[in-house]
């Protein structure tokens, strides 16, 4: 026990007291001097450890618990080894973590997601068909892959597919490819051209079949009228009969020049119109392409004199892409060409056999453009 000093003069108050106060103030006393002894020891001891002290979460556990008996005003005033916030941080930490359920996912980690093998099977046919959920299914079973409808569904949904009442029917990029060889697209191109009253605007007319890429027709004209077209028609299916094609639909956009009379026109000769969406030059994409190509090579390079100049220009360069031109967008195979045994034997020449002086260059429209041919021997 400490010693009590108390002055001779006058006795101590607390002694009238009775023991058992006088026993807790006693207890109290010793608790507050061990307490500031402890305080003191921490904060020594903290002041010569280096760096920040790091804590486990049993020991983070074991401090909230601690602190927080104590309440908010003597937390702040007792605990010294870290910030009495921090306390508290860690204890919203630990009510956080302890509603979140992590020990029970780790013992049952749940159904185990499709392979991805799976899932872009379950895409690629949801895509390639108007199918629904128990039709794909039912597909996937006959392929020995036994999952229920609910996933396929869960599937498309997490693939942005939509359900089969959804389905639209085919793209437009599947529709063609569908029915590349029964499909002719056309389309007007304008260039301004020399006259002798000046410059004047010339549109062009053209048909492409889509599945050669053979262009099978291009016409200049002044005045494009519906008349004029319908008269264009008929020669394109003149050219039609000659190479042999059976044509089914006709391209084109909504130009006022594509009247109902050149639809009907069409119609009589066993070719359904197809009109392109309003401001969808994507729609008629090879059309366009085939445009951009006649410029870049050709028509951006002269300066033209004259409709019948314009209409020579043009079907040299007709000529040259059809029998000259490889295309990307058909193997690199020359459209009239295409499907013919002889782009298949310029695969099988051996390179060490080809030699600049073999090889002979044909030139069209003054050397705008070039084919290259080897010497007949």
């Amino acid at each position: 026990m400490i010693p009590i000093e108390t002055p001779s003069n006058q006795p101590a108050e607390w002694l009238s007291l009775p023991v058992i106060a006088t026993s807790a103030r006693l207890l109290c006393r010793e608790l507050t001097l061990q307490n500031e002894y402890l305080r003191l020891e921490n904060r020594i001891l903290k002041s010569r450890l280096p760096g920040r002290i790091r804590f486990t979460d049993d020991e983070r556990r074991s401090l909230v618990d601690a602190a927080l008996a104590m309440g908010r005003k003597l937390m702040e005033t007792v605990v010294s080894i870290v910030k009495p916030t921090t306390i508290l941080t860690w204890q919203r930490r630990l009510d956080k973590a302890k509603w979140d359920y992590s020990q029970r996912r780790k013992r049952k980690p749940g159904r185990p997601r499709i392979p991805g093998n799976v899932e872009e099977l379950i895409c690629k046919i949801a895509r390639e068909n108007v199918w629904g959920y128990k039709k794909i299914q039912g597909e996937l079973k006959k392929l020995g892959i036994e999952i229920s409808k609910t996933t396929v569904a869960n599937v498309l949904r997490r693939n942005g597919l939509p359900p089969s009442p959804d389905h639209q029917g085919l793209t437009w990029r599947e529709f063609l490819s569908r029915h590349v060889d029964v499909f002719l697209c056309a389309d007007l191109l304008t260039k301004e051209i020399w006259t002798l009253k000046g410059i004047q605007r010339a549109f062009v007319f053209f048909v492409l079949h889509l599945r050669t890429r053979r262009i099978l027709f291009v016409h200049a004209t002044f005045s494009p009228n519906a008349e004029w077209l319908k008269q264009q028609a008929r020669h394109v299916l003149w050219e039609c009969d000659e190479y042999g094609i059976e044509p089914r639909f006709f391209l084109h956009d909504n130009d006022r020049c594509y009247s109902e009379g050149f639809d009907i026109l069409l119609k009589n000769t066993g070719l359904e119109p197809v009109r392109t969406p309003y401001e969808a030059p994507n729609a008629n994409a090879f059309a366009e392409r085939w445009i951009r190509s006649l410029r870049e090579e050709c028509l951006n390079h002269l300066i033209i004199m004259g409709l019948d100049r314009l209409q020579y220009v043009l079907d040299k360069y007709k000529d040259f892409f059809n029998q000259h031109r490889p295309h990307q967008g058909i193997g690199n195979c020359i459209p009239e060409q295409l499907g013919h045994q002889m782009g298949d034997k310029t695969q099988d020449v051996d390179s060490n056999s080809v030699h600049t002086s073999d090889i002979r260059c044909h030139e069209f429209l003054g050397g705008l453009l070039k084919s290259y041919v080897r010497r007949a021997a």
